[in-house]
């Protein structure tokens, strides 16, 4: 009997390591979407007529993420590919990121083409600091590292002009809404963002909310009023996420 009880005892303890160790959750994730956007707006400009569909991926281990995120309007004229990497760490974000227009014919088409003058990349290097709960603000800072036919300098097209961009929000919340206030500038002339001199261009407000569906199903909507005091336009957009 004694002997029966040990091995129940033994066996149990078994039981529960292993279901223990089946329900640890993964360093290892994998997170597939798409976004229905009613036009494509960044930073200032918009940059589809229409309509756009835009899937992503990302595979992420502990602190480091690696991305792909595209946007194809519906008529087939704005495209785009990007690529990136980013690493977290507790509230801070590294970023790298590429970005790549298929069928922009004012850009080099070869996707391996990477010569700094004549390719169609553009890559940026970003830091963020993403808020918290007892500091509601976000911050991001980058900068363009290459692809001068994206960002040429004004009175020298054959060379890069580096461009920066800096961003600040109030992150908020109302009732069942998160909203986000945000200002980006740009601290110096740049061909890409369509500035002369330091500028505020990119001025709005976001906000997000879950429509529940059903009671196991909820689709998050993003309302974003954007103004871009440089150009003297106004945006207005809803993406619907999938």
């Amino acid at each position: 009997m004694k002997h029966k009880l040990m091995l129940l005892i033994v066996f149990a303890g078994i039981t529960f390591k292993t279901i223990a160790q089946e329900e640890k959750p993964s360093d290892f994730n994998l997170s597939v979407g798409t976004d229905l956007a009613s036009t494509y707006l960044w930073r200032g400009s918009q940059l589809s007529a229409g309509p756009s569909i835009q899937p992503w991926a990302e595979w992420s281990y502990k602190g480091l993420t690696l991305g792909a995120w595209g946007s194809y309007e519906f008529t087939g004229v704005s495209k785009e590919v990007d690529l990136y990497a980013k690493y977290t760490l507790k509230d801070f974000s590294l970023m790298y990121i590429d970005l790549f227009f298929p069928d922009n014919t004012a850009l080099n088409q070869d996707f391996f083409n990477f010569n700094n003058k004549t390719t169609g990349h553009t890559a940026e290097l970003g830091l963020s600091y993403n808020g918290s709960e007892s500091i509601p603000f976000s911050f991001y800072g980058g900068i363009i590292l290459y692809g001068t036919a994206c960002d040429p300098k004004v009175n020298d097209s054959t060379a890069i002009n580096h461009s920066s961009y800096f961003e600040i929000s109030y992150l908020g919340k109302f009732k069942d809404y998160s909203y986000t206030v945000f200002a980006g500038c740009t601290p110096t002339e740049s061909v890409l963002y369509g500035t002369k001199k330091i500028s505020i261009f990119n001025l709005g407000l976001t906000a997000k909310k879950a429509v529940k569906v059903t009671t196991d199903f909820s689709i998050p909507i993003k309302l974003t009023l954007a103004t871009n005091p440089v150009s003297k336009k106004i945006f207005m957009a809803v993406l619907i996420s999938l």
